[in-house]
C-alpha cells in the first residue's frame, strides 16, 4: 500500500474520532434528550466512516455491511433529533429498528449477488441524497421558528454532502466508469466524496454546537425576562399588600375614633344625669331654705351652687352637640379672615426655607362661604406645607425662585356662583400616579405619608357642598401644581 494511502486513512480516522469527542465537550452544560441523540448519531456515523477507511484491513462484512448500516442508522437518528427540535411526534424505536433491519437485509442480498460495488453504491448514494434532502427540509422548518445562523451552516453541510453523491451518480451514468464508485480508486470524483464527507461532518458538528449555544442564550434571555416580570409582579403584590395595610390602619383609626366617640357620648350622658339630679336637689333645698329666714348665708351658697350647676349643664350640652354634629358642622366663614389667621405662620416657615409665599385677595367684596373655619384653616395649612416639602426635597436647584401663591377668586359655573380658594406653586408638580389614584381610598406623594390629608380635604370640601380640583401646570418650560377648593357662598351673598 502506498504511504499516501495509509496517511489518508489515518487522517480520516483521526478526524472522525475527534469530531464525536469535540461534540460531546462543546455540548457540555447544554445536554438534553435532543443533543444526546445528535451526539449518538455523530458517533455512529464517525465509527462507520472509520470502518470504511479501514476497508483494506478488514472483512467485507465490516467494511460494507456494518459501515453502511451504521451510516444509515446515524442519519435516521439525526432526522429524529431534528423532528424533536420541531416538537413533532417522536418515532417509535421498534419502527426505526425495523427500517434499519430491512436496510441490512437489502445490503446482505446485494453482497450475496456480488453487486455491492455497483448497484449497492448507487443505492447507497441515492439513499443519502434523499436523507440529506429530508434533513435540509427539517433544518429549513427549524429556521422558521428559531433565528440561528448556525442552522444555515448545517443546511450548507447537507447540501455539500448530497452534491458530492449526486456528482458521483452523474459521472457514472455518463461515463460508466466504475472507479467513480470506489473511494479507493482516488479519482477526482471519489476524492471529492471523501473530502466533502469530512467537511460536511465538521460543519454539521460546529453548526449544531452553535445552534445549541444560541438556543441556550435565548432560553437564558427568556428566563431573565420571566424573572424580571416575576419581580415586577412581586413588587406590584407588595404594593397591594402595603395599600391593604394602609387601609387596615385607616380602618383601625376610624374604628378607634368611632369607639371613642361612642364612649364619650356615653360619658356625657352619664354626667348629664347626675347634674340634672343635682340641679333638682338644689331647687328643692332652695325652696326649703326659704322657710328658714335666719340662714341667709345658706341661701347665698345654694344660689352659687345652682349657677355652677347651670354652667356645667351648658358645657355638657355644648359637648354633646359638638359630638353629634362633628367637624363637618358648617357655618358662615369669612374666607379672607380665615386665611389671614394662618398666613403669618406659613410665611414664617416659608422664609426659613427660602420660599416666597404670597396671599392675594381678588374678591370684589367681603365674602363668606359655607364651611368650618377650623377645618378650613387646617386644610390650607396642610396644603401649603405639602407644597413647601415638595419644593424643598428637589435634588437639583430650581430654575426660578420657589414660590407659593394663595388666591381668593370669584367664579361662576353652570349658573352658580362660587368662591375659589386656589393654592399654586412652581414646584415639581403632583406625581402622575397620585393624579391617577386621586379617586382611590388612600393616596400620598410622600414616601411615609398615609394620604389622609388629601383624603380629609376631599371629604370635607365634599361635605360642605364644594368641589376639589387638582392638576399640574407647565408654564414657560417650568412645572407646577395647582389645587382649587370651590366653595359655596353663604345664602344672600351670591352676586346678581
Amino acid at each position: 500500500m502506498h504511504p499516501a494511502v495509509g496517511l489518508l486513512i489515518q487522517v480520516v480516522i483521526a478526524v472522525h474520532i475527534a469530531l464525536p469527542l469535540g461534540t460531546w465537550l462543546l455540548l457540555s452544560g447544554r445536554r438534553n434528550d435532543k443533543t444526546r441523540l445528535w451526539f449518538i448519531s455523530i458517533s455512529i456515523y464517525s465509527l462507520s466512516l472509520c470502518s470504511i477507511a479501514l476497508r483494506p484491513y478488514v472483512s467485507g462484512y465490516l467494511s460494507y455491511l456494518m459501515a453502511w448500516s451504521g451510516v444509515f442508522a446515524s442519519w435516521l437518528i439525526m432526522v429524529e433529533a431534528l423532528r424533536r427540535e420541531l416538537n413533532m411526534k417522536p418515532w417509535r424505536w421498534p419502527g426505526m429498528g425495523a427500517v434499519v433491519g430491512a436496510w441490512v437485509i437489502f445490503l446482505i442480498w446485494l453482497y450475496q449477488t456480488q453487486d455491492l460495488n455497483t448497484t449497492g453504491v448507487l443505492v447507497y448514494s441515492a439513499t443519502f441524497i434523499l436523507l440529506n434532502t429530508v434533513l435540509s427540509w427539517l433544518i429549513w422548518q427549524l429556521r422558521r421558528t428559531v433565528q440561528s445562523r448556525s442552522l444555515m451552516m448545517i443546511q450548507v453541510a447537507f447540501a455539500i454532502h448530497a452534491g458530492a453523491y449526486l456528482n458521483r451518480m452523474y459521472h457514472y451514468a455518463v461515463t460508466g466508469n466504475v472507479d467513480y464508485l470506489n473511494v479507493f480508486s482516488f479519482s477526482w470524483v471519489s476524492n471529492l466524496v471523501t473530502l466533502t464527507s469530512i467537511l460536511a461532518m465538521i460543519l454539521i458538528c460546529f453548526g449544531y454546537w452553535g445552534f445549541a449555544l444560541e438556543r441556550s442564550n435565548q432560553e437564558t434571555t427568556t428566563a431573565q425576562a420571566g424573572q424580571l416580570q416575576a419581580l415586577a409582579e412581586s413588587d406590584a403584590m407588595r404594593n397591594l399588600v402595603k395599600e391593604r395595610d394602609q387601609l387596615l390602619m385607616l380602618n383601625a383609626r376610624v374604628s378607634a375614633l368611632s369607639s371613642l366617640s361612642s364612649f364619650s357620648a356615653m360619658l356625657v350622658h352619664d354626667i348629664s344625669q347626675p347634674l340634672q339630679a343635682l340641679e333638682l336637689g338644689l331647687y328643692d333645698l332652695q325652696s326649703q331654705v326659704k322657710t328658714v329666714p335666719d340662714k341667709p348665708a345658706l341661701q347665698s351658697r345654694i344660689d352659687d351652687l345652682m349657677v355652677l350647676s347651670g354652667k356645667a349643664s351648658d358645657m355638657v350640652s355644648s359637648l354633646r352637640r359638638l359630638m353629634i354634629r362633628g367637624q363637618d358642622q358648617m357655618e358662615p366663614v369669612d374666607l379672607q379672615s380665615a386665611i389671614a389667621s394662618v398666613f403669618p405662620i406659613l410665611q414664617g416657615e416659608a422664609n426659613q426655607r427660602g420660599i416666597d409665599i404670597q396671599s392675594i385677595n381678588q374678591l370684589t367684596r367681603a365674602r363668606q362661604v359655607q364651611a368650618n373655619e377650623v377645618m378650613l384653616q387646617r386644610i390650607v395649612f396642610n396644603l401649603a406645607a405639602n407644597a413647601m416639602d415638595a419644593m424643598s426635597s428637589l435634588p437639583t436647584p430650581m430654575r426660578s425662585p420657589p414660590r407659593i401663591l394663595i388666591e381668593l377668586l370669584e367664579r361662576q359655573r353652570e349658573g352658580q356662583d362660587w368662591v375659589v380658594l386656589q393654592i399654586q406653586d412652581n414646584g415639581p408638580g403632583f406625581p402622575k400616579d397620585l393624579l391617577q389614584q386621586l379617586s382611590g381610598p388612600v393616596v400620598s406623594s410622600k414616601a411615609q405619608g398615609s394620604g389622609l390629608s388629601l383624603l380629609l380635604t376631599q371629604s370635607m370640601v365634599r361635605l360642605w357642598g364644594g368641589q376639589t380640583v387638582m392638576e399640574n401646570l407647565a408654564v414657560h418650560g417650568e412645572s407646577g401644581a395647582i389645587l382649587q377648593l370651590w366653595l359655596i357662598p353663604t345664602p344672600g351673598q351670591a352676586s346678581a
